[in-house]
């Protein structure tokens, strides 16, 4: 068969995918195929983006305060969520689904596209934790300062990053850790526009804009009502068939004691009581009108 017989059975969104990965220069972690610059340039365009977000809200009249600068995150957080989501669906429907398959046993175009897919999520969680817990946490004599929450969400990042560097180490379980993140990532977009709407209602350039909080009533709404979905409804099957497949019958292709050390990124499920909570004092449960009173 020839290659361009081959090239046609690619998706075309993973086309583009390999070929921004193809012509990335590579630096590879000693003793891997696991190339680093593909990352780097990744977060540096997404930090990019942040600044460039971050002044477009100046320009339209956002005040310079620490709202801003999280809605300009959340931004970046939409644009990456949108690019990431249709290359996974991509790959998960272009192979047998086996979490714990080999990566060899897959075509070399899938390999490469599995690497760039990786590689941008991993360049996203060095962009967030570099600007996010470093840049803007930065006081000056002091060093970053982080709450609680950021240490938890800094943590996040951290075994995310191990999780997908490690599969691609072992060249097993990336299925795994392509399907956890497809079905996390899947209500990030709307979760973060959410977010920015939230943070727009403070703002005094909208105060007159009637509109924005119906439009935030429902959007929290409808992004309560698709969390819930996918976390109550869909996760429980994928966390659990990821699980078994990697505990039982994955152990050939993925060591025990790494399947173990991944678990705690497959379980982690926050803010379901808080969403059914809003779904339950919204107006799509009362007729149109929230438990205060508000449309």
């Amino acid at each position: 068969m020839s290659t361009a017989t081959k090239d046609t059975k690619i998706p075309t969104i993973l086309k583009i995918w390999i070929g921004l990965y193809r012509s990335s220069p590579k630096i590879y972690l000693p003793g891997t195929d696991i190339d680093i610059v593909f990352s780097l340039r990744s977060a540096f365009v997404l930090s990019s983006l942040r600044i460039i977000f971050r002044h477009v809200l100046y320009y339209f009249g956002w005040d310079q305060s620490t709202d801003t600068i999280f809605a300009s995150a959340c931004l970046t957080s939409i644009c990456h969520s949108s690019l990431l989501l249709p290359g996974l669906l991509a790959m998960l429907l272009s192979q047998k689904y086996v979490p714990s398959a080999k990566l060899q046993d897959s075509p070399q175009w899938y390999q490469e596209a599995m690497h760039a897919l990786l590689g941008f999520c991993t360049g996203y969680m060095i962009y967030d934790s570099f600007m996010g817990y470093v840049v803007e946490a930065w006081q000056p004599g002091v060093g970053p300062v982080l709450s609680g929450d950021d240490w938890m969400f800094l943590g996040h990042h951290i075994l995310t990053t191990l999780y997908m560097t490690s599969s691609r180490w072992v060249k097993a379980g990336h299925i795994s850790a392509m399907a956890l993140m497809y079905n996390g990532e899947f209500s990030a977009p709307i979760m973060n526009v959410h977010f920015v709407l939230e943070k727009a209602m403070e703002q005094d350039c909208y105060k007159g804009a009637t509109w924005l909080p119906t439009l935030f009533t429902y959007n929290e709404q409808v992004f309560s009502l698709l969390y819930i979905i996918c976390r109550v409804l869909v996760s429980p099957f994928v966390i659990g068939h990821v699980t078994y497949d990697l505990l039982i019958r994955g152990r050939k292709n993925v060591p025990l004691w790494l399947s173990i050390c991944w678990m705690p990124m497959c379980w982690g499920i926050p803010w379901i009581y808080t969403c059914i909570d809003t779904l339950k004092n919204g107006p799509l449960m009362n007729g149109g009108v929230g438990a205060h009173g508000e449309l």
